[in-house]
């Protein structure tokens, strides 16, 4: 039932959080990165979607790996999940 709210609310913060992201006071980078911590949570379309992007731009897997390693817990888990499957 949460996931009726959430998916909404995501995309609202992910919106506002790409137009406030120029401003001199970047509040909309911290306001994507809930926004995508939000639809991972909740969307297995996301979490897809997250894990090609990640395989298509390094620059993009590069952040979020790197915010995997300044979180912890739930966050942690829930950016690690949208690592790209790697053959190896």
């Amino acid at each position: 039932m949460w996931r009726v709210a959430t998916i909404p609310v995501a995309l609202v913060l992910l919106v506002v959080g790409a137009i406030l992201a120029p401003t001199p006071i970047p509040v909309g980078v911290p306001m994507m990165a809930l926004a995508i911590f939000l639809l991972l949570g909740s969307s297995k379309f996301a979490l897809r979607s997250v894990r090609r992007l990640r395989r298509r731009w390094k620059g993009l897997d590069q952040a979020l790996t790197h915010l995997e390693t300044r979180t912890a817990g739930t966050i942690a888990r829930t950016f690690k999940r949208s690592r790209p499957h790697r053959p190896g």
